[in-house]
């Protein structure tokens, strides 16, 4: 096999953007694994109990009860939960590559400017606003504290992933 000599041809827009919806998808299922077990572990250094009941649980539910008109039965709700979880994270991945190809000042702070505003829209508007948790006022302060904790680890490894995953698939000088 003979070496490359000429630089590969330039992506169209359609080829970039795709590629930044698919990157970003692998790294929101990455950054929604990290959130994951970042609360777990938080949950087992403060000695806290397992909620019963999560948004993810709840809005589960909810699209169940909508499509099926019924609830989730009770065996399959953490798979449900997770289930959402992680498509949730994959959509809100696939979003920050392709806007953020488009709008790169959205990387700033290495996601955790991302991850901050992220927490802010979902826990403390979208959650209470579509009936999934309490309104903010009403919440404990550690719950606060684990959300927005929470989704800066969700941030800065969505952004660390984009960055590894672009650089494997991305050729660098030297590879030419």
């Amino acid at each position: 096999m003979t070496p490359r000599t000429s630089p590969p041809m330039p992506m169209t827009r359609v080829a970039a953007a795709s590629t930044d919806l698919m990157v970003g998808i692998a790294a929101g299922l990455a950054a929604a694994w990290a959130m994951t077990l970042f609360q777990n572990a938080w949950m087992r250094v403060a000695a806290e109990p397992e909620p019963e009941e999560t948004a993810a649980s709840k809005a589960a539910d909810a699209l169940s009860e909508q499509a099926s008109g019924a609830p989730i039965k009770e065996c399959n709700k953490k798979t449900a939960d997770a289930m959402l979880h992680y498509l949730t994270g994959a959509l809100i991945g696939g979003a920050y590559g392709l806007l953020g190809g488009i709008f790169p000042k959205l990387f700033a702070v290495r996601g955790l400017l991302f991850g901050a505003g992220l927490w802010v829209l979902a826990d403390e508007i979208a959650v209470p606003a579509l009936r999934l948790g309490p309104p903010p006022t009403e919440a404990n302060p550690k719950d606060h504290a684990l959300g927005a904790a929470a989704h800066l680890v969700f941030g800065a490894v969505l952004d660390i992933s984009r960055r590894w995953i672009n650089s494997m698939i991305s050729p660098t000088p030297a590879d030419l």
